[in-house]
């Protein structure tokens, strides 16, 4: 597998764990299995954190996919 495939392949399955991630403690948090003084703003803070993730992550392997394909690997 060519390196660029590889970051391409790591791209995608980083961010569909921070996904999973983040939608795993959105609902234990609606469904009151974990205890929050603020529900809400428990949600907007995984939901804010997991997109800059989401996002950070994205940015870093694409930037690696295109290095590797331009140097042929």
């Amino acid at each position: 597998m060519k390196k660029s495939t590889r970051a391409l392949v790591g791209l995608i399955i980083l961010d569909l764990i921070v996904i999973i991630g983040a939608w795993w403690m959105i609902e234990r948090t609606r469904s009151g299995a974990w205890n929050s003084n603020d529900p809400a703003g428990s949600i907007t803070m995984v939901t804010t954190t997991a997109g800059m993730m989401v996002g950070v992550i994205s940015a870093v392997l694409l930037l690696a996919f295109f290095m590797h394909r331009r140097a042929g690997n």
